[in-house]
């Protein structure tokens, strides 16, 4: 080797042609992954188009086609594929076990280190060959998948900065976990245990997110579980899962969140990830400086790193076997589980160091020690030390805050008014949930409320708190969702871009129990009603009755769908609507329900009594002010004061067709609730509850017997 060139750039050059399998592996591996698939799809899409143009299709359905076509060959030409992403975490696996792996070889680690050339520089030289071999075949295949791109047509599926920006993403990844890699292959003086340290590098971050998100939804009564947002803050240790939620040098679609939304700049994250590429670079030059030859063969080349390493490794899966014997055996299997896999992975990692099976029972006194701390972690989660029951959002440190809604995104609210009243529903959900006792029939709540900051720190804070029902939890919660600043920024209905779309259908659904629906295809009426809509939904604050749910499609790119409800405050889009399309409001039928379940929980008895109501004056009082499942179906905000039961009515109401048709339960707005219907029933009920053999009675005589599957 020194012959040619004692030059740096001799040694590579040299060292390239030594490795030229990598060179191939890499060429197959981005030809397979980048190439092939993108020629695929462009010509299926070209197949696809041709068939369009044979039978007979219109202009702006072959532009609108197209527009799928380019956005669907993007997502293999640029940084969404996820088989390029797989082919550079695997071939940086490769490169960086390869480049190093004669360090656990005592006869290759004498020839090397024999050499007329620094550490150092032996390291770089090592570096740098394995990067050549595969960042060059991967910027070849970036080109000429991008030519091939230009020549079939599809040339502005990524545009040029859009593709740079996915080859720094790409290289800066490559680079991050090739270092890893190299550094856990020096650390190691066999190349299995160095495959397995890596694949623990690479990966313990994420199951140590999962397991401790597993522990706080065990132990913590305010848990509220992890968001996008959350997950990704978390996986930032872990840039293998993190390398698969960006695209090139943007966040991707996986971040559909909030707080982190898909598309915007990920320069900083970037930045950071090349940052810690050039630190783990000059760790490995340290520690390749530092290794002794005669490490070749053991477990760890570092002999201060083997405690540390087995108590970290044992604590973690002691705890992962803890929670699995708890998930599939119960709770009393908690502790077993963790003893069993803290102790497991002692005797089994004593075994790796020492290449022998004698050392099972070796070092019992740290065995011990590592079970005694990883018992004391786990009872620190059950008790709570880090406080995560404790905290509470401090008003003059949030930036913004919000109520997460079905889909689990909240609207980013940084008004003053709704920060303050967000602030006091966390600090009374916290008291009552924290008070809360599971045998306690006293207090009726509402349905668990999960709440987001996002503290100006650039931290952001999930609970989920028990609401009681009470007057100020109801004044608050109908300030917040009745502000223009919540309707504007949780609202798919002022998403939509009707400036630069066309609206292509709109879907009317009426209060009905069976899903009845009216489709209109008149885009400028529609655009028209939605005009109005967004309008006079801004005029007032006050809660209001559905009466009607709506979707939306338009023609643009993005953004081109909503949903939502017409209320009955809602008057010109009423009228329009009407005007239009015929439509009004209507109120269920009371002669389609045969009859209507009534489910009362009665605190006394412990037990839930189910009664049927046929009396049909009855029945068209229960049904009256009833808002039917059909218009909540697609779960958004706009439906957010609708309730079941009222106080402490506990109470669900459940009407039945005369087909027998199945029917969601019926809510109703939080005014309206039957409450004096309801309660003539619930003595029957009671005394059912009591005895249910026994007869009941309601008020005005009517003889009630109990469903067969309503006790218990």
């Amino acid at each position: 080797m020194m012959s040619r060139s004692s030059s740096s750039k001799g040694l590579v050059r040299d060292g390239v042609r030594r490795s030229l399998w990598a060179v191939v592996l890499s060429t197959l591996a981005f030809v397979v992954s980048m190439l092939l698939p993108s020629l695929m799809n462009m010509q299926q899409a070209l197949e696809d188009r041709k068939d369009m143009i044979v039978d007979g299709a219109r202009a702006s359905e072959l532009a609108q086609d197209w527009k799928y076509s380019l956005a669907d060959a993007a997502s293999y030409i640029g940084g969404e594929n996820p088989l390029v992403k797989l082919a550079v975490i695997l071939l940086a696996v490769v490169a960086g076990t390869a480049m190093f792996a004669y360090l656990h070889d005592k006869r290759k680690v004498d020839f090397y280190h024999s050499l007329p050339i620094s550490r150092e520089k032996l390291y770089l030289v090592n570096f740098v060959t394995g990067a050549v071999c595969v960042i060059a075949p991967y910027l070849v295949l970036r080109v000429l998948t991008l030519v091939c791109a230009h020549a079939m047509g599809f040339g502005e599926a990524v545009s040029v900065g859009t593709y740079l920006g996915v080859i720094l993403c790409d290289i800066i990844f490559f680079l991050l976990l090739y270092a890893m890699s190299a550094l856990s292959t020096i650390l190691c003086g066999n190349t299995i245990i160095a495959l397995l340290l890596q694949l623990w590098v690479y990966f313990a971050p994420l199951a140590i997110q999962m397991m401790h998100e597993g522990l706080l939804s065990l132990y913590c009564k305010t848990y509220a579980s992890m968001r996008y947002s959350d997950l990704f803050n978390h996986l930032r240790l872990s840039p293998a899962a993190t390398y698969f939620m960006v695209n090139g040098a943007n966040y991707g679609s996986g971040l559909a969140d909030n707080f982190i939304r898909a598309g915007e700049p990920a320069y900083m994250l970037l930045a950071e990830y090349a940052a810690a590429a050039l630190f783990i670079i000059a760790l490995g030059v340290f520690a390749f400086r530092r290794r002794k030859s005669e490490r070749a063969g053991t477990a760890l080349a570092f002999r201060p790193l083997r405690l540390p390493v087995k108590a970290f490794m044992c604590i973690v899966m002691g705890t992962a076997f803890a929670l699995g014997f708890r998930l599939i055996a119960g709770k009393f299997w908690l502790w077993p589980g963790l003893v069993f896999g803290t102790v497991l992975f002692h005797c089994v990692i004593e075994i790796i160091y020492a290449f022998d099976f004698r050392a099972l029972v070796k070092h019992p006194v740290q065995m011990l020690a590592i079970l005694a701390v990883t018992a004391l972690l786990m009872v620190g989660m059950q008790k709570d030390v880090l406080g995560y029951d404790r905290w509470l959002p401090d008003e003059s440190k949030v930036a913004s805050a919000g109520l997460l809604d079905y889909g689990y995104s909240a609207a980013e609210l940084t008004e003053k008014e709704n920060i303050a009243a967000l602030c006091r529903l966390a600090e009374i959900g916290h008291e009552a949930t924290l008070n809360a006792d599971s045998n306690d029939t006293g207090t009726v709540y509402l349905e668990s409320h999960s709440l987001q900051f996002a503290m100006q720190n650039g931290t952001v804070k999930t609970r989920s708190y028990k609401l009681p029902v009470s007057e100020e939890v109801r004044s608050l919660l109908n300030k917040v969702y009745g502000s223009s600043e919540y309707k504007l920024k949780s609202s798919s209905l002022y998403d939509l871009d009707l400036d630069n779309a066309h609206v292509t259908d709109m879907t009317f659904c009426v209060n009905q129990l069976k899903y009845n629906s009216e489709t209109i295809t008149d885009g400028e009426k529609a655009a028209e009603i939605v005009k109005t809509l967004r309008e006079e939904r801004l005029t007032y604050t006050e809660l209001a009755k559905p009466v009607m749910s709506f979707n939306i499609t338009t023609d643009a790119e993005a953004n081109n769908y909503a949903n939502g409800a017409v209320t009955d405050r809602d008057v010109k889009t009423l009228a329009l609507i009407k005007k239009y399309f015929g439509l009004e409001p209507t109120s269920i039928a009371p002669d389609t329900v045969s009859q209507v379940e009534l489910d009362f929980y009665v605190p006394a008895e412990d037990t839930w009594v189910g009664l049927n109501v046929t009396d049909r004056a009855d029945i068209a009082a229960l049904l009256k002010d009833a808002v039917a499942g059909t218009l909540r179906m697609y779960g958004n905000s706009d439906f957010y004061d609708l309730i079941s039961f009222k106080d402490n009515a506990r109470v669900n109401v459940t009407p039945a067709m005369e087909d027998g048709y199945n029917v969601y339960e019926i809510s109703y707005p939080y005014d309206s609730f039957p409450t004096s219907i309801v309660e003539k029933y619930r003595p029957a009920a009671e005394k059912l509850a009591a005895d249910p053999s026994a007869n009941a009675a309601t008020a005005d005589g009517d003889i009630m017997v109990p469903r067969s599957d309503s006790l218990g």
